[in-house]
């Protein structure tokens, strides 16, 4: 639907995005998605990948985003406060700052990147279950509120 140039900050490996969250934009409340955001602005909820597919989800400088992330491919240029879990590839650029515990397939850290959290490879089903079940706790949560 839109196309964005090409941002040096946010990886060579994704161009095109479905979705863009502008930078004078605030979310407050989930994200479920099918395909690709870019996050420029501020979203205060999780952003999720619905499980019948394949989401990227990329943060850009002076973005910020608080809540859990769950997508196939995650790009950190800005902030970030709250957990991702990444099935496949997780790319953390200079500017990067996540709070929160990573769970990655393959991970990407430049340098200048800040992690205030744990970094954990998803190479068994227990990884799975653990994320699934803390963002049920995370969907619950927010339900509740």
């Amino acid at each position: 639907m839109f196309k964005s140039k090409t941002n040096q900050n946010l990886g060579k490996s994704v161009e095109n995005f479905e979705t863009i969250i502008g930078a004078s934009l605030r979310v407050d409340g989930n994200l479920l998605l099918r395909n690709s955001v870019r996050i420029d602005g501020i979203v205060n909820g999780n952003i999720l990948q619905d499980d019948e597919h394949e989401a990227t989800v990329a943060i850009a400088k002076g973005a910020t985003v608080t809540g859990d992330i769950r997508a196939k491919h995650v790009i950190v240029s800005g902030n970030l406060r709250g957990n991702i879990f990444s099935s496949d590839r997780v790319e953390l650029l200079d500017s990067a700052f996540v709070t929160g515990d990573i769970t990655y397939g393959s991970l990407g850290m430049q340098v200048g990147a800040r992690v205030d959290g744990k970094l954990r490879q998803a190479d068994s089903d227990f990884s799975v279950r653990s994320a699934e079940a803390t963002i049920a706790q995370a969907m619950q949560k927010n339900n509740a509120t």
